[in-house]
């Protein structure tokens, strides 16, 4: 055999080797998402832990109460839980509707994935009572245990929407100070942002789904 001949052997030999070496290392990809929020200190630097990791913001405990007239909080219904957070009221007359509807989507993607949470927080607790946020689940088929309306003390829930979620109070002529937004906000087991969406589009709720999926995908990993 010439040496030609059997420098091609040899390297078709070796071939197969390095193709199971590359998959061996590259072929499983890791997906993760972003964490929003980082925390940053008076001068405006971002605070790093003592291994030079950033730190982000986390979700404050809340405790308020649900359509069932149960007590829900992060520590309780929700450890251990990735949950997507919205801010809405019951009277809302269009932009509530289209995030209620999208909601469903979510909570059918994931009914029987106990780790999935929905949590909607009354931006008007004065008229929206434990009656009428149960009334409203009935109305859009909220499962209980799975997705919680919640209401409270007005300014502890738009203290958590501001502080906790920094979504903006937009001034009303003749009304108090209102938070409306149509932002979906995805909140991991550790209690960061993870995520932010448009709650009226349907594409941008395809995005969400996948990314929920990227989530759990990373805790499995992680395991």
């Amino acid at each position: 055999m010439s040496n030609v001949k059997a420098l091609i052997l040899g390297i078709l030999l070796l071939v197969p080797i390095f193709v199971f070496i590359f998959i061996s290392v590259f072929g499983e990809h890791h997906f993760s998402l972003n964490t929003y929020f980082p925390v940053t200190d008076d001068s405006g630097e971002v605070v790093l832990n003592e291994k030079g990791d950033t730190i982000f913001h986390q979700v404050p405990d809340f405790k308020f109460t649900s359509q069932q007239g149960k007590i829900v909080t992060q520590s309780s219904e929700l450890e251990n839980a990735i949950y997507l957070a919205d801010f809405f009221f019951a009277t809302c007359p269009g932009v509530c509707k289209k995030m209620s509807s999208q909601l469903i989507r979510v909570q059918e993607a994931y009914k029987n994935n106990p780790t999935i949470k929905l949590v909607s927080f009354t931006v008007n607790p004065e008229h929206d009572s434990v009656e009428v946020l149960k009334n409203y689940a009935e109305q859009y088929g909220a499962m209980n245990g799975k997705w919680f309306l919640l209401t409270g003390e007005r300014d502890s829930i738009y203290s958590l929407a501001q502080n906790g979620f920094y979504l903006p109070v937009q001034k009303v002529q003749g009304q108090q100070d209102f938070i409306h937004s149509e932002k979906f906000m995805l909140v991991d087991k550790e209690h960061h942002i993870r995520g932010v969406y448009d709650g009226t589009d349907p594409d941008e709720v395809d995005r969400l789904i996948l990314e929920i999926n990227v989530l759990l995908d990373e805790y499995s990993k992680n395991k």
